[in-house]
């Protein structure tokens, strides 16, 4: 199934409820992996799930999650499992990612409570694959900061901190509700009103600042990050947690307000 099949069996409101703009950008979020159709508030559960079931992936995630998973079974959990943040438990690997606990066999399947989308499959075997090595800092640094981050650092503000931006000028209270059930602390140390400190993945904590719009200026977010993190995640693979963090939040802010 295309992105124009799958269209036609949408309900065509273009409401933006699902939080993407139109049902064909919907369509093709669902084929990339991004959405899913439950995500629609006006198909019914019964037929987005039987739909769902007939979604064939971009055929670029399922190759990737396979020659990850080649590349993980090389890998001696036993020897990476401190290294990474994980528990080793029965030859498998525990790791948390945005407050989820997943589990990861020696083979490279995963597996976790609820439901699980390629890109997250993607980032932690990758996370495995890398396994890097060193003790966090404490030292926080921008994103431009890290390695090859210089380079990203536009889509980095684009993706990411502008997006997460919006989210909190709209709901301020309700997003700061979900990045403390996601595990975030709030710091005092920071000079912003509000300042968060939140573990993506064991070996990756950042730090959000928020400033709210006042007289003078207007909003900004900041993302600081530990200067290690190039060293569990190259540049792009941070931008690609990041998105996840932001729509996560996105997923439950709606979620929020059906309730």
């Amino acid at each position: 199934m295309n992105a124009i099949q799958l269209y036609k069996k949408l309900p065509g409101k273009n409401c933006g409820e699902c939080n993407v703009n139109t049902c064909m950008a919907f369509a093709m979020s669902v084929l990339q992996g991004l959405s899913e159709l439950s995500a629609c508030p006006y198909l019914p559960e019964k037929e987005a799930s039987t739909l769902q079931a007939s979604v064939r992936r971009s055929d670029w995630r399922e190759r990737l999650i396979r020659a990850l998973r080649q590349e993980v079974k090389n890998i001696s959990f036993k020897d990476i499992a401190e290294d990474i943040g994980a528990e080793l438990r029965d030859n498998m690997l525990i790791l948390k990612c945005l407050g989820r606990e997943f589990s990861i066999m020696p083979e490279g399947d995963i597996h976790t409570q609820g439901h699980m989308t390629p890109w997250v499959q993607i980032l932690l075997l990758h996370y495995i694959r890398i396994h890097g090595k060193a003790k966090l800092s404490d030292r926080w640094t921008s994103y431009s900061e890290l390695k090859s981050g210089m380079v990203k650092a536009s889509s980095f503000a684009r993706d990411c901190e502008e997006p997460l931006r919006a989210l909190l000028d709209n709901s301020t209270d309700a997003v700061a509700s979900i990045l403390r059930r996601l595990g975030a602390s709030h710091r005092d140390s920071f000079p912003a009103p509000f300042a968060w400190h939140l573990y993506l993945l064991p070996r990756i904590p950042v730090m959000i600042l928020y400033w709210p719009q006042d007289d003078e200026f207007d909003s900004k977010v900041k993302i600081l990050f530990d200067s290690t993190a190039d060293i569990f995640l190259d540049a792009e693979a941070i931008i690609f947690l990041l998105e996840g963090l932001v729509k996560n939040i996105e997923i439950q802010l709606r979620v929020m307000s059906r309730s």
